[in-house]
Parts: C-alpha cells; sequence; structure tokens
C-alpha cells in the first residue's frame, strides 16, 4: 500500500475555508430559501471545493524522487 503523506498546513487551512465559506453560503441560501437541507449541501459544496483545489505555495514544493 502506497504511503500517505501528511495534510501540509496550507492543505488544511484550505480545507477549513472551504468549509466555514461553504456553511455561510450555505446558511444564507437555507434562511433565503427556507429549506434547511441547502445548509447541509453548502458545507459539502465547500468541503469538495477546498480538497480539490490547490493550496497556493504547492507549487514551490520540491518533488519527492
Amino acid at each position: 500500500m502506497a504511503e500517505r503523506e501528511p495534510l501540509s498546513p496550507a492543505r488544511r487551512r484550505q480545507l477549513v475555508v472551504g468549509l466555514a465559506v461553504g456553511v455561510i453560503v450555505g446558511l444564507i441560501v437555507s434562511v433565503w430559501t427556507g429549506f434547511w437541507l441547502w445548509l447541509a449541501t453548502g458545507a459539502v459544496v465547500g468541503l469538495a471545493a477546498g480538497a480539490i483545489m490547490k493550496p497556493p505555495g504547492d507549487d514551490e514544493r520540491p518533488t519527492r524522487p
């Protein structure tokens, strides 16, 4: 099984920011529409966006041989 590298602080921060933005947007849309499941949808989309996006500064990291 391949070794998994631990999350870098920038990557972890990216996930937290994505989750926070998703929850805030989901909360706003849920209040606006009156449908509370938008909160969960916003959280999931924010977490997915945070996981997919590459944090700034990852290009300067040396590659492993």
